[in-house]
């Protein structure tokens, strides 16, 4: 027999998650007249499966529903978390080119973390076209969509890659402006910075403005399986509050 502390030191787990596994009726050891945990042999084979089926991928909750069965249908359990897995694979994947990408438009080693944050997530959503196409079909006509690619296809190379490389910074320090005056120089400043980011498709097609307010306003009503959100709701809120602000101004 072995005690919590032998078992966790032999197993290289914690105390902390034996006690957890015990709390979710995956193991239940003995316990001697003062109360403390005594682990038998048939505790520690059932510690190793659960530690192999979970670097198998699979979760406490399927864990503990196969520990529980008489009988297993290996095929069917095993071909679902494969699923999973390949999922998790592409998850992976994608992460992996977003990081990628953002390396790629890296010029200095130093940043802040609102910049380094928007950079990945520039990378995330540079990968997510299907993604994005679930949105389109939901908030854009046909029309409208060739409308869209034809803009984009019509901007110079060299300025749309100078755009998408400044958008991390630019969103960056919008965020952290959020919750002050949008009606002050330094958030006029930034609006500024925003219309040039998009009067250049704006200029090629300009009823593409009203389609893009169409799309950011009803940001909760994207569909599910869309892309993560370019920046947040609060985020265009403050844009929109410092272009009302600016055209009260004119």
């Amino acid at each position: 027999m072995l005690s919590i502390g032998e078992l966790a030191a032999r197993s290289s787990i914690t105390v902390r998650a034996l006690r957890y596994y015990e709390s979710k009726g995956l193991l239940s050891p003995q316990r001697s007249e003062a109360g403390q945990r005594l682990y038998h042999y048939k505790d520690i084979m059932r510690l190793q499966q659960i530690q192999l089926l979970k670097r198998a991928g699979f979760t406490l909750a399927q864990i503990a529903a196969m520990l529980g069965s008489a009988t297993i249908n290996a095929k069917a359990v095993l071909t679902v978390q494969q699923g999973l897995l390949t999922k998790q694979l592409a998850d992976t994947g994608a992460a992996l080119g977003a990081i990628e990408d953002a390396l790629a438009k890296l010029d200095d080693t130093k940043t802040d973390l609102f910049t380094l944050c928007n950079m990945i997530k520039m990378g995330e959503t540079a990968m997510a076209q299907e993604k994005w196409q679930k949105v389109w079909d939901k908030f854009y006509t046909q029309e409208e969509k060739n409308r869209w690619e034809a803009a984009k296809e019509a901007v110079p190379k060299d300025i749309a890659k100078a755009h998408e490389d400044a958008w991390p910074d630019i969103l960056a320090r919008t965020e952290k402006m959020v919750g002050t005056d949008p009606a002050s120089s330094e958030a006029q400043a930034i609006l500024l910075e925003w219309n040039a980011m998009t009067q250049v498709l704006y200029d090629i097609d300009p009823a593409l403005t009203r389609s893009a307010e169409k799309l950011y306003n009803n940001m909760d009503d994207w569909p599910e399986g869309a892309p993560e959100k370019p920046f947040s709701k609060e985020v265009w809120a403050f844009v929109q509050a410092a272009q009302k602000a600016a055209d009260t101004k004119a």
